[in-house]
């Protein structure tokens, strides 16, 4: 019974001991015994007492008590009195403890403690304090490898007298790295009930997603009367996920809507939000008197994404598009949403071969003056086609072009339907061809001359006379010769020991003419 004894304590713990140095190895040959700490007592064969200032160590944990019992035929140790337990930022101290130290699972009584949030936490919401955890429960239980289980308990992070906040709950049960369980779960403000919940499930997993129903949203507003708001989270898998929401407002309707978000290699991801609102007739009333809103349904679309679909191709999309400015203005609870005036959406696709680039891009940007009247403005298609420079074979001369189509958006809305709009779009071509000669035999002296070509054809034109735009179209030529002469170059270096910036200065005088 001795050496199995000895065997247990020489496995799970190093202590020090009230006995005399020879006394201690005969019976556990192998422990570092010292006498000066607390005094030992063999009860029977397997009942081993330790008393005084207990303290036990294991690998990366410590334990400390007035009065240890270990049961050796039942793997069980019983500890009362000042009990505290440390371990990996974490501290607790209870009344008494019961611990298997077999599977190291136990219990331990009035206890509260605190654990450290490390990285882990969001250090500004913790002011200039650490970021800790602060707990207390009737028990605290070691249910498993990582599960524990506090009952009749609660948990926060204000260390003031009377704590800001305080979550308390008649059982939390908490799996590390997977979830945690609250029953009976009730929020506290300094002091003061405000919340309640009969169960709540919170996923902790270690990358900080997990599927499942988020915590609803409650509100009353003069406007919207009571809402609910309630979402489901799906994690699709480690680079994509959809959230679900939807929204109930006693004074005007239901509002759904979804957001998908994912990431993919070579810098590819984006996220797309979409919402609908289906509003029914109501009445606001406001500083005595009605106000009368007709059903309307409306909905807005906001994402933004890159794919590259070849190594050569980029795909690249942006849109931030509502169909009710109104609604727009009404709903949004942020200030910069509600008082903007834009909506837009751009895609683009470009890819380039060696010296050759192509792109496609459709842009188009409108601005709201009140509720009805709008301009709009962009490209949509843009087609381009470039060259970069290239040289000719058998001559120091250099190539290079760049051509475009596009159709040029322009139009100005008077009406919430479009009836009354003034539409000034057209197509226009461009071509510019450019031929460069670079002369560079001389080091003091550059020149570089370029001529290029450039001819615009719009589809219409202006009248004159009547200043309106009219279907036909108009062409424009012109020449650009440019030469850059750069140089004599003149080059100085002083050497400059005694000062305290450099060892040296360097003077360059280089002049140019365009």
């Amino acid at each position: 019974s001795m050496r199995r004894t000895g065997f247990v304590l020489a496995t799970l713990l190093t202590f020090e001991i009230g006995m005399s140095p020879s006394a201690s190895a005969q019976l556990f040959p192998g422990l570092p015994f010292d006498s000066r700490q607390f005094t030992f007592e063999v009860l029977a064969d397997n009942h081993l007492r330790l008393t005084g200032e207990v303290e036990l160590e294991g690998d990366g944990w410590e334990f400390y008590a007035d009065e240890v019992d270990l049961f050796t035929d039942e793997n069980r140790l019983d500890a009362i009195g000042s009990v505290v337990y440390v371990a990996e930022g974490a501290r607790l101290a209870a009344e008494r403890a019961e611990i298997n130290t077999e599977d190291l699972t136990g219990i331990f009584y009035s206890a509260s403690g605190s654990i450290n949030m490390g990285e882990e936490a969001e250090r500004s919401m913790f002011g200039s304090q650490e970021p800790d955890m602060y707990f207390y429960g009737e028990t605290i239980e070691k249910i498993g490898p990582r599960t524990y289980r506090l009952s009749k308990g609660g948990f926060t992070s204000c260390i003031q007298p009377t704590p800001r906040w305080e979550l308390t709950s008649s059982s939390f049960t908490i799996n590390v790295d997977d979830y945690a369980l609250l029953r009976n779960a009730v929020l506290e403000v300094k002091g003061v009930p405000v919340f309640y919940l009969p169960a709540m499930y919170y996923p902790i997993q270690e990358d900080g997603r997990a599927t499942g129903v988020l915590m609803p949203t409650y509100g009353v507003s003069t406007f919207r009367g009571t809402s609910l708001s309630n979402g489901f989270f799906w994690a699709m898998g480690r680079s994509q996920d959809v959230t679900l929401f939807h929204d109930w407002f006693t004074s005007r309707g239901q509002g759904a809507g979804a957001e998908y978000r994912y990431v993919r290699d070579q810098g590819s991801g984006g996220n797309l939000r979409t919402y609908y609102l289906n509003e029914h007739q109501s009445t606001f009333s406001q500083n005595g008197s009605d106000r009368n809103f007709p059903a309307r349904r409306s909905y807005d679309i906001r994402g933004d994404a890159r794919q590259q679909l070849t190594p050569s191709i980029t795909a690249r999309g942006n849109i931030n598009f509502f169909s009710d400015i109104t609604v727009q203005q009404t709903y949004q609870n942020n200030i910069f949403e509600a008082s903007n005036r834009e909506r837009s959406m751009s895609g683009n696709i470009a890819g380039s071969w060696g010296s050759y680039q192509l792109s496609g891009t459709y842009d188009a940007n409108e601005t709201f003056f009140g509720d009805k009247t709008s301009t709009l403005w962009g490209g949509g298609p843009r087609l381009n086609f470039a060259q970069g420079q290239k040289a000719i074979p058998g001559t120091p001369l250099y190539y290079s072009f760049n051509t475009e189509y596009v159709r040029l958006l322009r139009r100005t809305t008077f009406s919430a339907k479009n009836r009354d709009a003034i539409d000034a779009g057209l197509n226009r071509i461009d071509m510019s061809p450019t031929l460069q000669f670079p002369f560079t035999r001389w080091p003091f002296l550059t020149v570089n001359s370029a001529i290029s070509f450039r001819s615009t054809y719009w589809t219409e034109s202006i009248n004159p006379d009547t200043n309106r735009q009219i279907p036909l179209g108009i062409m424009r030529n012109f020449a650009d010769l440019q030469s850059q002469i750069t140089g004599p170059s003149f080059v100085k270096v002083w050497d400059t020991p005694d000062s305290t910036y450099s060892e040296r200065m360097k003077h360059v005088i280089e002049p140019y003419v365009t």
